[in-house]
């Protein structure tokens, strides 16, 4: 259905491509499995989204290298593309962010690029809001009058798309560096002129605008990044009053959550009542907490709540035990949702966009078998019309079902997580890969995963594991995490690849392991803290040298990395030196695989030069790719395909070979990767 699209790029696309290595991009390789290609590339359709009047949907879609906008009536096939950027043209790793309706007749696109003025040493980065006037066709820079907007980096914080009968303008987050803060701005978007709704104070980072448009509450962190404070106000008129401040890592407190239908009251996460996180009121005439209004007895809920964009009320809050689950508050909502996973069974099926009455809706449905799949959903009709596949050659039957696992960890902690062996694999132990994931403050859940399934579809049984220091299983398993790097979270990984091998899972003669972020760091840190355990290991925009990163905090930007969480350079400094695995590269038995974006902004590239010369100096094998303009993870769908090409790769040479090939045996390759 987008050969529009597709025809409307080819012109530019052979050029593209010339200038860079060649990535193949067949679905299907000469045994007919699903290619990295078939996996990585960019999805058919991007940020899909409904205009407000329900009539068209907008999205973007990317073929090497170009991305195009385009919109289609969601009752015909009409595909008009409506603006095209070529990545060349904006020196290189840019990377159309969000898209969004301003109105009916205009999209609203975020271009991401590197910045040009960003501070000394960090790979910053930088976002800009470009608006497509259907009806004139002109493309224009929304901010191009907006003070500081030279030197701003973030300038797509979109508070609400929608105001109720305003579709000229909408409201946006616009940051002060003369008051370290963001201001709530309301945005005329034809002539960009800004209107101040909530003037900018210290450290505040975000507003919030209910059901009305009106901006009534703030969010905001400490520089220090432990200090969470509120503001809020009951009606536009007022001024805004704090209504808490905590330190987040040693005392209890509250985040705004939602707006309820009722100007007096608010929502709010907190886990006041216990170790699990749920939602309460609060009463803002009486700047009082609330009752407890829902919380899971096993999970935190997910910080994810669904309210109506008509009157305010709440409908749902999401949770994930081993799958996530919906708890309705709107009954009349729950037996819609029951009918739309009646009509798609087997899949999680959610509504993510809606017109502005909420009479139609996008519906996308996955699994841990179904690639993402959207529907436009008529709710008076009660009707799904199949829209688009995001990755049409990839097919259930040819992928492997996730499977929820838990265990003991050496001191008794339990730990849950998911183990994916590769459908039809044979009984007994398989040859395994440990995938941390990143953050680490995030979570592993049931769903689909490119990754996973890529690793399954080469004969890999996959298995991940939610250490402590994770999200979702309450404030003891997220604390037990603190300063715990290469330590207790360490072990977590090296019990559930014991575990796996004492189940009967995994080849203890033929296990690896590989992570990304901070899951890289894991890998890494696996390698050297028990390599008789590893047969191979890689890691993509990993850290590698922790007290590097701490004394140059300077060039980072990651959130995840700070003294209470890490640990302090200086205090820390011995332990800190014990856990950094490019300072113990002697140690390391296996092959190891090093990827990096050259203008990584989280994890800057210096850690993966440190970890290849300390390989190198130390005589072990290593193979490294560094992609040049890319960031934490891949803007450019080839470099993507090239990557996950190489890992499979990789992997397949060193745990799908002999079983008598020991890492300590395995003779030295060659860097395969260009450093600056």
């Amino acid at each position: 259905m987008l050969a529009a699209v597709c025809t409307a790029i080819s012109d530019c696309r052979t050029e593209v491509l010339a200038a860079r290595q060649h990535v193949s991009t067949a679905p299907f390789d000469e045994q007919g499995r699903p290619t990295a290609a078939a996996f990585f590339r960019s999805p058919l359709v991007e940020h899909p989204a409904l205009s407000p009047d329900g009539k068209n949907l907008a999205g973007i879609i990317e073929r090497g290298g170009i991305e195009v906008v385009f919109v289609r009536p969601v009752a015909g096939r009409d595909i008009k593309p409506v603006g095209k950027l070529e990545r060349t043209e904006y020196r290189g790793s840019t990377d159309i962010r969000a898209l969004g309706w301003g109105g009916d007749q205009r999209i609203v696109v975020s271009l991401e690029s590197p910045q040009l003025m960003g501070p000394i040493g960090v790979r910053a980065r930088q976002t800009r809001l470009m608006v497509v006037d259907l009806r004139s066709g002109r493309v224009s820079y929304l901010g191009k009058k907006w003070p500081f907007q030279a030197y701003s980096n973030y300038q797509d914080d979109v508070i609400a798309w929608r105001l109720p009968d305003d579709p000229d303008h909408i409201l946006l987050n616009w940051w002060q560096p003369d008051q370290n803060g963001v201001s709530a701005r309301r945005v005329n978007l034809d002539s960009g002129s800004l209107e101040t709704e909530a003037r900018a104070q210290l450290d505040m980072r975000r507003w919030h605008a209910n059901y009305l448009g009106q901006v009534l509450v703030g969010s905001g962190v400490s520089r220090t990044g432990t200090q969470l404070f509120t503001v809020a106000r009951l009606s536009p008129s007022d001024r805004f009053e704090e209504i808490v401040r905590y330190d987040a890592f040693h005392e209890p407190g509250f985040e705004f959550a939602a707006f309820s239908e009722r100007p007096d009251q608010i929502y709010v996460w907190s886990n006041r009542d216990g170790d699990l996180r749920g939602l309460y009121t609060y009463d803002l005439a009486h700047r009082a907490m609330g009752p407890l209004v829902y919380a899971h007895p096993e999970v935190d809920l997910d910080c994810c709540i669904w309210t109506s964009q008509r009157d305010g009320h709440l409908i749902a809050v999401r949770y994930t035990t081993d799958r996530p689950h919906w708890y309705f508050f709107d009954q009349a909502m729950a037996r819609e949702q029951a009918a739309i996973d009646a009509a798609l069974p087997g899949t999680w099926n959610e509504i993510v966009d809606m017109d502005r009455d909420e009479r139609v809706a996008l519906v996308v449905a996955s699994s841990d078998v179904v690639a993402p799949r959207y529907f436009f959903y008529d709710r008076a009709n009660h009707t799904l019309h199949p829209f688009f596949d995001a990755y049409p050659d990839l097919h259930a039957d040819a992928m492997s079902p996730m499977k929820a696992i838990s265990f003991q960890a050496r001191d008794g902690l339990t730990m849950h997580g998911y183990l994916t062996r590769p459908r039809n694999a044979p009984p007994g132990p398989l040859p395994t890969i440990l995938h941390p994931h990143g953050g680490p403050s995030s979570r592993d859940v049931w769903g689909w995963d490119p990754e996973v399934q890529f690793l399954a579809s080469r004969g890999f049984a996959v298995l991940q594991v939610n250490f402590r220091g994770s999200t979702g299983y309450g404030t003891h398993h997220r604390v037990a995490g603190y300063r715990q790097w290469g330590l207790a979270m360490q072990d977590d990984i090296t019990d559930a690849a014991q575990w796996a091998i004492a189940q009967g899972i995994a080849d203890p003669q033929r296990l690896g392991i590989y992570g990304a972020s901070y899951g890289g760091y894991a890998a890494l840190m696996a390698l050297v803290k028990t390599p008789e355990l590893f047969q191979a290991g890689a890691s993509l925009a990993g850290v590698s040298d922790i007290i590097e990163m701490l004394d140059n905090e300077a060039a980072y930007a990651c959130s995840d990395f700070n003294t209470p969480t890490v640990g302090d350079s200086w205090r820390d400094r011995d332990q800190l030196a014990a856990v950094s695995p490019a300072r113990h590269a002697d140690r390391i038995r296996a092959p190891v695989l090093i990827a990096h974006g050259t203008q990584d902004p989280i994890v800057h590239v210096n850690q993966a030069n440190h970890m290849i010369d300390a390989l190198e100096k130390s005589g072990h094998e290593v193979e490294s790719v560094l992609y040049a303009d890319e960031v934490h993870g891949f803007i450019d769908e080839r470099n993507a395909i090239d990557f996950y090409t190489k890992l499979a790769s990789f992997f397949e040479r060193h745990l799908l070979g002999p079983r008598a090939q020991t890492a300590s045996s395995a003779a030295p390759q060659a860097d395969t990767g260009a450093r600056p």
